[in-house]
């Protein structure tokens, strides 16, 4: 009698939640870190698989990730579903599971660490994505604190900055957006002394946002979804900063209403030209899904995007191995496309072993 086949292995970091205490140690919700440990959606995710007659077992990676990776070379877990998007909450480590995978030719979901490492680098990703013809924001980029010092803003105000490599709304709040060179320059030093790394530049866009989940190898569109500001407070930026991302609350790391005290928001936000002109030969999901693959996403991920006010989408965000919970944006858009949770994870699952047996390329549109 054959021993049984290893369970699927569901990968994740153990400390993602400490990003919380990493970058505002006073944050009001610091004490639930422990809690939030224990909510990764690896848990949901194994149970329902397993429940669909897949077994899989969550598997905590911490700061002996590499000694826990090299173990499943003895296991041979037929496909790992990996969920790290950071390691002991930090995102460049993440790099490294994708990396030992593919050195141990284990198949697993998600981007490889090209693509992750592209994703963490948001001026990259853009210039990327400009020199395609995706349309985008335009933006200029500050990569330390002397070319801050002297940085001259050639953009059309306000604009908004961002750390490139952090990801999750990592260092977005009010305080993001500047309106001149002053303005830039104190946001770009602050951001630079608590991140390493670049800091983005780009145009505020004041349109609808909205996002398209993408999934499956070959890579098709869900349905586009839109992301609403209902639940902001009156006065508050229609902007998802870290805080109202996470907790629903705009203030909880001192934010604090811009509409109503800076005069300036009582003009209209200029009209935005994408950092390359956008050819409008392709629908929105396909170009969703081409920015998807241009910036190294595979099997499942989000595209986000603003409509400017001449109704062209401008992208604003790639997030590949996005968040998997039964809650998640991408798993909504899954349902509305007639998919439950199981099969929309058997989509993923599917295309990251259909492609392991065609010796790893993606395969094509049929």
């Amino acid at each position: 009698m054959s021993p049984p086949s290893p369970p699927l292995r569901v990968a994740y970091d153990v400390e993602a939640a400490t990003v919380l205490t990493r970058h505002n140690p006073l944050h009001p919700y610091a004490p639930d870190v422990e809690r939030m440990k224990q909510s990764s959606d690896a848990f949901p995710l194994a149970k329902a698989l397993t429940q669909a007659g897949r077994p899989a077992t969550p598997l905590a990676l911490d700061a002996n990730a590499l000694e826990t990776l090299h173990a499943l070379a003895r296991e041979r877990p037929p496909l790992v579903f990996n969920l790290c998007d950071t390691l002991g909450g930090e995102g460049a480590p993440a790099l490294l599971v994708p990396t030992v995978l593919d050195a141990l030719a284990i198949p697993y979901t998600g981007a490889d660490a090209k693509g992750l490492a592209l994703t963490k680098s948001k001026h990259a990703l853009k210039a990327l994505l400009a020199s395609e013809g995706v349309p985008t924001p335009r933006f200029q980029c500050i990569h330390d604190a002397a070319e801050a010092e002297g940085f001259t803003l050639t953009l059309e105000p306000p604009v908004v900055l961002k750390p490139c490599g952090e990801h999750a709304s990592i260092g977005l709040e009010a305080a993001s957006v500047a309106w001149n060179d002053a303005e830039v320059r104190a946001r770009a030093r602050h951001l630079l002394g608590r991140f390493d790394g670049p800091v983005l530049v780009e145009e505020y866009v004041d349109g609808r946002e909205f996002h398209v989940s993408v999934a499956g190898d070959p890579p098709r569109a869900l349905p586009v979804m839109e992301q609403t500001f209902d639940d902001m407070p009156q006065g508050y930026l229609r902007m998802r900063t870290f805080d109202t991302k996470w907790f629903t609350e705009p203030g909880l790391s001192g934010d604090a209403p811009l509409l109503e005290r800076d005069a300036r928001w009582s003009r209209p936000v200029p009209r935005r030209q994408p950092a390359s002109p956008w050819r409008r030969r392709e629908t929105v999901e396909e170009l969703c899904v081409r920015a998807f693959r241009l910036a190294g996403g595979r099997d499942w991920g989000r595209v986000e995007f603003r409509l400017d006010a001449g109704g062209v989408p401008l992208l604003i965000d790639i997030t590949p191995n996005s968040y998997l919970a039964p809650s998640a944006p991408c798993v909504l858009a899954a349902k509305e496309a007639g998919l439950s949770y199981a099969a929309f994870l058997g989509l993923i699952i599917d295309g990251a072993l259909g492609r392991a047996s065609a010796g790893g390329r993606t395969r094509r549109q049929g």
